[in-house]
């Protein structure tokens, strides 16, 4: 097991060398593969909260990069993940007893998301989010494998995937 200033280490690298092309392609094909609105890559930095890397959007669909999420490291969902390091599934953003943030469902129009952390060690280093607009969705079987497939996929990118 690494120490934490070793997993800071790698966290740093992760960041710095980080293929943001391949986590773009990842996301897209996740993004198609489940036909979402949109997809995303966030670093949880614990000094600033999540940090967008990477976003992929359907047509019309506007973009998170230029406007601030707020409350996101506050958020139910996100500690939910910090808390249980497993996937989180949103049918119903607007009934689910985990909220989440106010933002996103207010200036984003999302209503079922699904997420994902991708983590070393014991640390949660990124989350993946996989949004649909407009209406609640029940997510299928192969929705969730797509997500399952995009997390390793992830984890290998930025060198973690042992740690899944």
């Amino acid at each position: 097991m690494r120490s934490e200033n070793s997993t800071a280490s790698v966290v740093g690298r992760v960041a710095e060398e980080i293929d943001v092309t391949k986590l773009h392609e990842i996301l897209a094909l996740l993004l198609d593969r489940t036909g979402a609105s949109r997809t995303t890559l966030r670093w949880a930095n614990r000094d600033s909260g999540p940090v967008l890397i990477a976003e992929v959007c359907a047509p019309g669909v506007s973009s998170m990069r230029d406007s601030s999420l707020r409350g996101v490291a506050e958020a139910p969902t996100y500690l939910y993940l910090l808390e249980h390091r497993r996937f989180l599934i949103q049918e119903d953003c607007l009934a689910d007893p985990v909220a989440p943030p106010r933002s996103l469902v207010e200036d984003f129009d999302v209503r079922a998301q699904m997420l994902a952390p991708v983590t070393l060690d014991d640390a949660m280093i990124a989350t993946i989010s996989v949004h649909y607009q407009g209406a609640p969705r029940a997510w299928s079987e192969a929705d969730i494998e797509s997500l399952t497939a995009a997390q390793l996929e992830v984890a290998a990118t930025i060198g973690v995937s042992e740690q899944l």
